[in-house]
């Protein structure tokens, strides 16, 4: 067709000729039917972070902000509510219901209430118009956005691609997760948090949910509409078998705790502590105590240390000038103490024994009963109190040897019988699968957040279980619920317009003087106020409450709005502090280092009026700042601001 004369012009698949930036921007999707990975398809995958990202936040806060002004009072404060305790996932039930459940929906398009939206808008809402409650059974993680998954509520439908960044980087395969899922042109979008499934050894998922709907009381048919109206009822559910669940193991453990004392005769008093450092049972440690000759971990009574790799502790001897102390959790280890104390042959006193229960002093989650299926405490083994030590470097991941023997051990959930017995009993192996999927998505956390390069299809090829031989995940390296600071990129913000002189004034006395507007901010910056609380054994209650306050007037000031694309991320700004507070060097004066990060901030007048807002605080509350806290508050000051400028920039 010869080269278009507009050099913005380009060849167009969807359309089958050249289509210009505006032709494309008003029909993609649309009147066109764009391939998902064309590079100006905002829906492509590729383009998740760029343009799919800030166009679902930006659909999402119109539909939050109509949704706002027909709620009453008392839904308005559920969901603050549900804000307040940080529970994403309740907070997106309680939208998506009110939103779509209750028709609302449906009722504002007939309205034509988005008839000034953009063309990739619309087609964004059509896309969130078909969400709906999803069991989601994970197959493979296909890279860090995308996984493949099936829906155990709707079995008939194959495995489809999902969508979500979250769930990519940390589940592995059947991992069994409730939330919510939309139509894509790409696949299905995965729609605000999930919730683990909590699972037994061996437990069929589908069959266990079914027994939990039966049990709060669904109906037996159109269940999607049921679900989609009682979420936070599966939360607390969820919450309820988890308690009852480690309450049930607690009960079923001896935690016993075996203090035994003896008193060293002054026969033994030389050749005990020689005797014990070479008896081929103990493993010795440091003593923690600086009065004590030896500390040492006796091994159980079943190791080779010849051979084996690992061992569990089932005791610790402490050896004094005059007393021998051993202390072990419950009474077969206290029992396996007796007997080696009994094997020394020195001359020791009597025993003098204290014994007292720990799981009396154990925490004690309350939950309603009437939540949890009988069928949620079934197969559960007792805590598993040992301490296992290595005895020598083994050869490959720790998962290798806990895996080398599996087929060939015999398991009480198979009936005594081993995974290799049960693949062949027709009767056992539907338990068994059910048992290996648990294992696979235990493994594959280890793999994708840890790292750990071990991977059990061999040991399914073993057994026979070639249904369950799928690609396994990408390695990942993030460990689990932890974000290392050097694994938080800390680029600087964009550049962007200096909030300074009268406008900066004049934000800030708006920001401290509406109270409607300071509650609200209360609400959006819940998640970086609350970080500081990490730093509360560097700071007291009144400078952590003024360090607060001053942070949210800085921040309410730099983004008073709610702004398509805000996302906050306390992780990076406590990376941020860490960073500053470990930089420069001790002849480096306080103001000095003051300046340098609040120049780094990217707002440093914004800084400055904060600081100066501080020590308003501490002048009106007549409590002074400790001199050597104040380079702890200013900097953590500093980090927000400078997490606040990652943030859409300012108009103009």
């Amino acid at each position: 067709m010869g080269e278009a004369k507009n050099k913005k012009q380009r060849e167009c698949p969807a359309k089958g000729g050249i289509i210009s930036p505006d032709e494309c921007g008003r029909g993609r999707n649309s009147v066109f039917t764009c391939p998902t990975d064309c590079v100006h398809n905002p829906f492509a995958t590729a383009n998740f972070a760029s343009h799919y990202a800030p166009l679902e936040a930006r659909v999402t806060e119109n539909l939050s902000r109509k949704l706002g002004s027909e709620l009453t009072p008392a839904q308005l404060r559920e969901l603050a509510d549900a804000i307040d305790q940080h529970d994403g996932f309740t907070c997106h039930a309680l939208h998506v219901w009110h939103v779509h459940g209750e028709g609302r929906l449906t009722r504002w398009m007939a309205d034509a209430f988005q008839r000034g939206w953009k063309n990739d808008e619309q087609v964004m809402l059509s896309h969130l118009a078909s969400i709906r409650p999803a069991l989601l059974e994970f197959r493979e993680v296909r890279d860090d956005l995308s996984c493949v998954a099936v829906d155990l509520l709707h079995p008939e439908s194959p495995p489809f691609v999902a969508i979500d960044p979250a769930a990519a980087s940390r589940l592995g395969r059947f991992a069994v997760m409730l939330g919510w899922r939309h139509d894509l042109p790409n696949g299905q979008r995965i729609s605000g948090e999930l919730l683990e499934l909590p699972l037994s050894p061996g437990q069929d998922p589908l069959a266990s949910f079914h027994a939990l709907l039966e049990q709060l009381g669904a109906p037996a048919d159109d269940r999607d509409a049921w679900l989609m109206e009682h979420m936070p009822l599966l939360a607390e559910a969820f919450t309820a078998i988890e308690a009852a669940r480690q309450e049930k193991r607690v009960t079923a453990t001896d935690l016993q705790s075996f203090v035994l004392h003896h008193r060293i005769e002054p026969s033994a008093a030389a050749t005990l502590p020689d005797l014990l450092r070479e008896h081929p049972r103990l493993f010795h440690g440091a003593p923690q105590d600086g009065k004590a000759l030896l500390r040492a971990g006796l091994l159980d009574e079943s190791c080779d240390r010849d051979h084996d790799e690992h061992a569990d502790m089932v005791a610790v001897l402490t050896v004094y000038p005059d007393h021998l102390e051993v202390e072990a959790i419950g009474e077969a280890k206290a029992a396996q103490a007796r007997r080696f104390i009994a094997s020394l042959g020195v001359a020791l006193g009597p025993e003098e024994c204290t014994i007292e229960d720990l799981a009396a002093s154990l925490p004690k989650q309350e939950y309603d009963p009437e939540l949890v299926p009988a069928c949620f405490l079934e197969n559960l083994e007792p805590l598993e109190p040992d301490s296992p030590v290595v005895l020598k470097d083994p050869a490959g991941p720790t998962l290798a040897w806990r895996y080398r023997n599996f087929a060939h051990t015999a398991l009480p959930i198979l009936k005594n019988r081993t995974p290799r017995e049960a693949a062949a009993d027709t009767t056992l192996r539907p338990q068994l699968v059910q048992l290996m999927k648990g294992h696979l998505r235990a493994c594959d956390i280890e793999r994708r957040t840890r790292g750990t390069d071990f991977d059990l299809n061999p040991l399914l090829g073993e057994l026979g279980l070639d249904e369950l031989i799928l690609p396994p995940p990408p390695l990942g390296w993030l460990a689990e619920d932890e974000t290392e600071d050097d694994a938080i990129p800390l680029d600087p913000p964009p550049p962007q317009a200096l909030l300074d002189g009268e406008e900066l004034s004049r934000r800030i006395e708006l920001v401290t003087s509406d109270e409607a507007l300071w509650n609200r901010l209360d609400i959006r910056l819940a998640d970086v106020l609350d970080a500081f609380n990490d730093l509360s054994e560097k700071l007291n209650p009144h400078e952590l409450e003024a360090l607060q306050t001053t942070v949210l007037a800085a921040l309410g000031a730099l983004h008073i709005e709610q702004v398509p694309g805000y996302e906050p991320d306390p992780e990076r700004m406590l990376a941020r502090y860490e960073a500053w507070i470990r930089s420069g060097d001790d002849e480096e004066e306080l103001a000095d280092y003051v300046e340098r990060i609040f120049e780094g901030s990217c707002q440093p007048r914004l800084c400055e009026a904060a600081a100066d807002l501080l020590f308003v605080l501490e002048k009106e509350c007549g409590k002074k700042f400790r001199a050597k806290r104040l380079d702890v508050i200013l900097t953590a000051l500093a980090a927000a601001v400078w997490e606040a400028a990652h943030w859409p920039p300012l108009p103009g």
